[in-house]
C-alpha cells in the first residue's frame, strides 16, 4: 500500500494537527481495507482510500418492527422525483459497481460494491418524518443479509453518532473494532 499525505486536506485544531491520510492499493484485498479501517472514494473514475474513524454494521436479521416500517414504503431501484438529482460530486462517479435505491420517491440512497465488501456512503437528506435515513440501514441489512458479513457504513465522528444506536454496530478506534 502507498500511503499519501495531502497536506492541503489537513488542519490544526489548536492543540495537534490533523493530517489527511490517503492510500493506494498494491495488492491489499478491499477487504483488508475496510478491516483496517479504510473507506474508499472515487475521483476521476480513480479509487482512493482514505483513513478515518469508520464504521460498521454486523449483517443479521432485522427486527420484525422493522421489517414492518419497511413493507409500508415504496422501494425501487428507479425514481420518478425529478427534484431527487444526482449530486454533481456524483455524476463521474463511474467507476465499478453501485446500486442506487430509492424509498417512495422522496429519500435516495447508494450502495457500492469493492470486491466482496459492500459500502453505504451516499444519501440525500430529506425533511420527512417516516426516518428513511435509519430505515435504509435496515433496508440493506435485509437485503444483504445472505452475501456479505458486513454493511460499511462510512466515517464515525459526534455529527453521526445516530449510527451507534443501529443493530449490529461497531466503529474503528485507529487501533480495532469496537
Amino acid at each position: 500500500m502507498k500511503l499519501i499525505f495531502d497536506h492541503s486536506l489537513s488542519i490544526y485544531n489548536v492543540q495537534n494537527p490533523l493530517i489527511y491520510l490517503e492510500a493506494k492499493r498494491e495488492g491489499e484485498s478491499a477487504k483488508f481495507m475496510f478491516e483496517n479501517g479504510w473507506i474508499v472514494y472515487y475521483k476521476d473514475n480513480q479509487e482512493h482510500w482514505y483513513q478515518t474513524q469508520s464504521s460498521r454494521l454486523k449483517i443479521q436479521e432485522i427486527s420484525s418492527k422493522r421489517k414492518n416500517q419497511l413493507s409500508k414504503i415504496k422501494i425501487s431501484g428507479h425514481t420518478e422525483n425529478k427534484q431527487i438529482e444526482t449530486p454533481s460530486y456524483l455524476k463521474l462517479y463511474n467507476h465499478g459497481k453501485f446500486e442506487d435505491f430509492f424509498f417512495d420517491d422522496l429519500f435516495w440512497g447508494r450502495i457500492t460494491y469493492v470486491e466482496d465488501q459492500v459500502l453505504f456512503s451516499i444519501m440525500n437528506e430529506t425533511k420527512s418524518k417516516k426516518s428513511y435515513g435509519t430505515l435504509s440501514f435496515y433496508y440493506l441489512l435485509k437485503k444483504l443479509i445472505n452475501n456479505y458479513e458486513y454493511l460499511y457504513i462510512a466515517d464515525y465522528f459526534d455529527i453521526f453518532n445516530y449510527k451507534n444506536k443501529l443493530q449490529g454496530f461497531e466503529y474503528w478506534n485507529g487501533i480495532t473494532w469496537k
